[in-house]
């Protein structure tokens, strides 16, 4: 029973101390400097009581090991889906598409997104392209991306996280 009990701490330890990692990550990223602090504390702190709990005990037993390595695992799993739930951000989308017909740019449009356009020329051919860049909020990406490659499957679109934004305006 108390070896049960310390694997199950272990591995609850493990997975709220990796998880709180995880966020420290995504605002590191995002210079949220206070917030990546305070939670890297608790993280820490969390850690140092389970590692010293793990090692300090008379139980010898691969099932201790185990349910550091599990809770390990499973606060990498949680701790990614925290940080999509909590990354309530913005995404730079740069789109190139030949758009003979302005399908693509319409859409946009239409659907009520914030874009700029630029006539570009391709590298190889000469032919003309456009290259248009978004604003997304995180939460809309997917259907923005699938709106762009249900019309031009050929598009190709690059994303990139926004630290910072200033002005503009983003659509939708």
């Amino acid at each position: 029973m108390e070896l049960l009990l310390l694997c199950i701490k272990v591995f609850l330890g493990r997975l709220i101390d990796v998880s709180l990692a995880t966020l420290v990550t995504v605002y590191v990223v995002k210079g949220q400097k206070a917030k990546a602090t305070i939670i890297g504390f608790i993280d820490v702190f969390i850690w140092f009581l389970i590692v010293k709990e793990a090692l300090n005990t008379d139980i010898e037993s691969i099932f201790i090991a185990i349910s550091y390595a599990g809770g390990y695992a499973s606060g990498t799993f949680v701790g990614s889906s925290l940080s999509s739930f909590f990354n309530k951000g913005t995404v730079s989308v740069q789109i190139i598409t030949k758009d003979i017909n302005n399908m693509v740019t319409n859409s946009i449009k239409e659907s009520g997104y914030s874009a700029s356009i630029i006539e570009c020329k391709g590298i190889y051919n000469g032919e003309t392209n456009y290259m248009i860049y978004a604003q997304i909020e995180n939460k809309k990406l997917k259907d923005f991306k699938n709106l762009i490659t249900n019309i031009d499957n050929n598009a190709f679109i690059t994303v990139t996280e926004s630290k910072e934004m200033l002005n503009g305006y983003i659509g939708k």
